[in-house]
């Protein structure tokens, strides 16, 4: 079986936030402490792919004692998505080979501005030596929607709307992760629903409508379509208590659809 880790479920802020006095940045529940959003696939082929580096990719890595890194998907180019990259130096130097970094042209333009020193690195130290501690051995690799041989598996991307851009949206085998969307287009929707997938990972902010997310009525129409045979909400602002999103998902008569928690792994065909 191929497995997934939620490696953190927040938002863009994590919960608790900084200086914040509301209910679920207060509360004790360890359900409700959401580091930023970033997973990993774990392979029969024993291969892991991360999803998104996210600013607290380090201390997720740890907490799940993973001590290898395959290639890496970003679905966007947003901060709380892209702000770890540096912490995947340590797998390269290990691997003394480049870790490819898969996403699509605009946000591959975008790291190489933010991140200069790596993806940029025959420009930068074109007339200087490396100094110090080395630069993360990553290389970029342009997608576009569709089927990609990533190590030697077979993934689907779709194109997501979110905010002035796109998300890419991803499947592998019977799994689906979609993050940061305002909606999912129809032709998406179907073929994920005929993909029957085990499980699905999809973005879901907050209970009110959102511009550049998903909350929970929509979220829960789409996976009604869908149909997986598990779904999970990820990407949880502090608006959505554990709990009590539970009990909403109970009184709504919803079944297989849970919350994330960081560090929780579903296995998947």
């Amino acid at each position: 079986m191929n497995k997934i880790t939620i490696l953190g479920s927040g938002t863009s802020t994590g919960v608790p936030i900084l200086g914040c006095k509301c209910k679920v940045c207060q509360s004790n529940e360890w359900r409700n402490k959401r580091l930023r959003t970033s997973a990993v696939i774990e392979t029969t082929e024993q291969k892991r792919i991360l999803i998104d580096a996210s600013p607290d990719l380090r201390t997720q890595l740890l907490r799940e004692k993973i001590d290898s890194m395959d290639a890496v998907i970003i679905t966007h180019d947003h901060a709380d998505h892209t702000h770890g990259m540096d912490d995947l130096r340590p797998f390269g130097f290990l691997k003394k080979a480049a870790i490819p970094v898969y996403t699509d042209s605009y946000t591959a333009q975008n790291l190489r501005v933010k991140f200069p020193y790596i993806f940029q690195r025959d420009i930068v130290y074109s007339n200087k030596p490396i100094l110090g501690g080395g630069i993360p051995l990553l290389d970029l690799e342009e997608i576009e929607p569709g089927q990609k041989e990533i190590l030697n598996d077979t993934f689907e991307f779709f194109s997501l709307p979110h905010g002035h851009g796109n998300t890419l949206g991803l499947r592998h085998k019977k799994l689906a992760y979609l993050i940061d969307c305002r909606m999912i287009p129809e032709e998406t929707l179907k073929s994920l629903r005929d993909a029957q997938l085990d499980i699905l990972v999809i973005d879901c902010l907050r209970l009110e409508p959102h511009q550049t997310h998903l909350h929970l009525d929509l979220t829960l129409e789409y996976i009604d379509f869908i149909k997986p045979k598990k779904a999970i909400l990820t990407h949880m602002g502090h608006e959505l208590d554990y709990l009590d999103l539970l009990a909403e998902l109970k009184r709504r008569g919803v079944k297989n659809v849970f919350p994330a928690v960081d560090g929780q792994s579903f296995l998947y065909s």
